[in-house]
């Protein structure tokens, strides 16, 4: 299964995941830990996988968080400096979702969504508030984000596992 699975972690582009490599790692990712991933019609909310006992997971990949020794927690986005900002990443999955799985290539942090969104709460003024911008070449696919980045011992302690990622960073 790593041969696989290394083979994908070499496909990566020097511009980030591509959608069927993505694809492939959230269901290395599945497989390892016990997960359905869910199909593409059930991917609402910010939802990707389903653990055995039907909590549902929002899976994210986090490469520079080893680097960085922090996770870059997304709550809104838009479409550009004109549109105005709507719930993306957490901000919506911390509706429906019952855990924030963070993986990046040395750990996945099982994070439940309800201790997360208090520690955002009580932290969110000592909290790096963090805009990003991607894909600024394409004024198809342009977007905004904006986070807080939130260290690795904070995401920590708000997690009832974590174990060792089955996957690896992309050699970007």
């Amino acid at each position: 299964m790593r041969d696989r699975f290394a083979q994908i972690q070499m496909c990566h582009s020097q511009f980030g995941d591509t959608l069927s490599e993505r694809t492939d790692l959230e269901r290395a990712v599945a497989e390892n830990l016990g997960w359905e991933v869910l199909p593409a019609d059930q991917r609402t909310d910010g939802l990707t996988c389903k653990a055995p006992d039907g909590a549902m997971i929002a899976l994210r990949f986090d490469w520079a968080s080893t680097e960085t020794g922090n996770h870059y927690l997304e709550v809104e986005s838009r479409e550009n400096r004109e549109s105005s900002w709507k719930a993306s990443g957490f901000g919506i999955a911390q509706k429906k979702a019952q855990y924030w799985a963070v993986v990046n290539g040395e750990d996945v942090f099982m994070a439940d969504v309800n201790k997360l969104a208090r520690l955002l709460k009580k932290q969110r003024r000592e909290l790096e508030d963090h805009v990003s911008r991607r894909n600024l070449d394409s004024r198809d696919k342009r977007m905004y984000a904006r986070g807080y980045l939130l260290p690795l011992d904070d995401l920590e302690s708000c997690c009832s596992v974590i174990c060792p990622s089955p996957v690896r960073a992309p050699d970007n």
